[in-house]
């Protein structure tokens, strides 16, 4: 039998996997500054869910409703991880893009301003 706590924790869990679906939209979409904007709201939401799991023996009903929700977080959470890695990677190459740029800019910058000749030696 379903208790009121246990609707309780069963909407709580929607409410993350709404959650959790939004930040999925948002790193599919490049939206980073409003997916670090969620992220708040998503990790005080699973805080929520685990106190109110902590400890508690759930019925197998509960369980049941409750699995395809965590299935579906899971995943969530696996691809908005693979996506903050690409994005991660993305950022990287453009810091070492810059990096050389500067090297470049400061290697030949002390020659600016100066024409050069083949008779220069």
């Amino acid at each position: 039998m379903t208790t009121p706590a246990h609707l309780d924790l069963l909407r709580a869990y929607q409410q993350l996997l709404m959650l959790s679906n939004t930040l999925l939209s948002l790193a599919q979409q490049g939206q980073w500054e409003a997916l670090i904007g969620q992220e708040v709201s998503y990790l005080r939401a699973v805080e929520s869910v685990t106190q109110a799991v902590d400890g508690t023996t759930l019925p197998a009903a509960v369980q049941t409703q409750i699995r395809p929700l965590l299935r579906q977080l899971l995943d969530n959470e696996s691809q908005v991880k693979n996506l903050l890695s690409s994005r991660m990677n993305e950022l990287r190459a453009l810091v070492s893009q810059g990096n050389q740029q500067k090297n470049i800019t400061s290697a030949y910058g002390h020659l600016s301003g100066n024409i050069l000749s083949p008779d220069d030696r």
